[in-house]
């Protein structure tokens, strides 16, 4: 796994130099750049420690209306909890007007299974080793400046190590052996937010369905639905923003592995619970609001509150069943002349749980 790390790092380097030696000839492609020591937390890994780099850089005109620069933020880190992650997140928009917006993850990640339901106890859990490798994300085609046709990608390969008696083998869910998981589907999106990067007022709308099956590679065949919403207004002034979000991540078939069951907590979603992987089943539906406020220099803060449960299916969805989460964060901006940040969070539920998130860009 280090030596995966050590490539995956070299390879990043090289890739983006490309970009910084035009920075002389062209202005618009100049690359504004940060490296960070990446010490953070999170309820899954603990503390983490490793190092983080920031690279925002123009490919297209810059336009007036949106501003679309390209991001790549590769990091390499090491946890508490003995897992190592190497990850890099890529908003790449160019000249032809497409966008490339992709994840890559090499994980060695001893997780959690709580089982599957909206009504698990965090007490109940058992460890596993999860050692996977994923690419996803979107290809996107310009219609128009704001309206965008993609090609939904997602490929992950698992290799699981439960426990010989543990919950997870009495459970023998789905996916128990691991295996690949590979789709493709189509996708539509309305984007008019001001900045990708830290949008003040505009719109995100987008809607996929990806097949996973035999004809793509995959060991699983079924299908998923995801619809996301999002909206920003500025508030009061320039320098507060409240942004909102409805997603619903749904599913279609029996064959699809419990590690990529649709969820509710995490980093992005709702901050507050346990585990991220403490809720999961075949449909999801949340939202999440969130006050964004500039205080002084680089940094700020933010207050959200949401809700939100998994289910089976619709006649199983029970607004009463819903999780309430709410909390409190603060900002760092990590690029003088950007609005990249880096987050902290600390989220509680109506259930006594809490989470407390070191992290990158905003949740939504």
């Amino acid at each position: 796994m280090k030596e995966v790390g050590i490539c995956y790092i070299l390879f990043m380097c090289l890739f983006l130099t490309g970009f910084a030696q035009q920075k002389d000839s062209i202005d618009e492609k100049r690359v504004k750049f940060a490296i960070y020591p990446a010490i953070g937390y999170t309820p899954e890994t603990k503390v983490n420690i490793g190092t983080i780099a920031f690279f925002v850089f123009n490919m297209t005109s810059p336009s007036q209306s949106f501003h679309r620069p390209s991001s790549v933020t590769p990091y390499l880190v090491f946890t508490t909890n003995k897992q190592a992650l190497v990850k890099t997140d890529l908003d790449l928009f160019f000249k032809n007007g497409m966008n490339l917006n992709m994840e890559l993850r090499l994980f060695d990640f001893p997780d959690n299974y709580y089982g599957i339901g909206n009504d698990r106890l965090p007490s109940v859990t058992e460890k596993y080793s999860d050692k996977y490798t994923e690419i996803a994300g979107n290809l996107y085609k310009p219609i128009t400046e704001k309206l965008f046709t993609s090609v939904v990608f997602d490929w992950q390969y698992n290799k699981i190590g439960p426990e010989a008696e543990g919950l997870l083998a009495a459970d023998a869910p789905v996916g128990l052996n691991g295996g690949w998981v590979m789709g493709l589907g189509p996708g539509l999106r309305y984007d008019s937010r001001n900045s990708t990067l830290y949008p003040t007022k505009g719109k995100l709308a987008s809607v996929s369905y990806t097949a996973f099956g035999k004809v793509f590679g995959s060991e699983y065949s079924y299908s998923k639905f995801l619809f996301d919403y999002r909206q920003y207004f500025d508030f009061i002034g320039p320098k507060t923003v409240v942004a909102f979000q409805v997603k619903m991540d749904m599913t279609s078939g029996r064959d699809i592995p419990f590690y990529k069951l649709s969820k509710i907590g995490g980093s992005s979603r709702l901050r507050g619970l346990e585990h991220r992987n403490l809720y999961r089943d075949r449909q999801a539906v949340y939202f999440q609001v969130e006050a964004r406020q500039e205080l002084f220099w680089r940094l700020g803060g933010v207050l959200f509150v949401g809700a939100g449960e998994v289910f089976d299916s619709f006649k199983d969805f029970d607004a009463g069943e819903a999780h309430l989460i709410y909390g409190l964060g603060g900002r760092f901006r990590a690029l003088k002349d950007e609005k990249l940040n880096f987050r902290l969070d600390l989220g509680f539920t109506d259930n006594g749980q809490h989470a407390f998130y070191l992290s990158v860009r905003e949740a939504f």
